[in-house]
């Protein structure tokens, strides 16, 4: 997410807000029990 955001560093704020969605997405896949 960090070397993406240096990538994309032209486009700071659409880039911030991509990488929080990924970021709530990622969240409730890690609040999704494994059993």
């Amino acid at each position: 997410a960090i070397l993406y955001f240096l990538e994309k560093g032209a486009q700071p704020t659409g880039t911030v807000q991509d990488i929080l969605k990924k970021a709530e997405v990622f969240k409730e896949l890690c609040e999704i029990p494994l059993n």
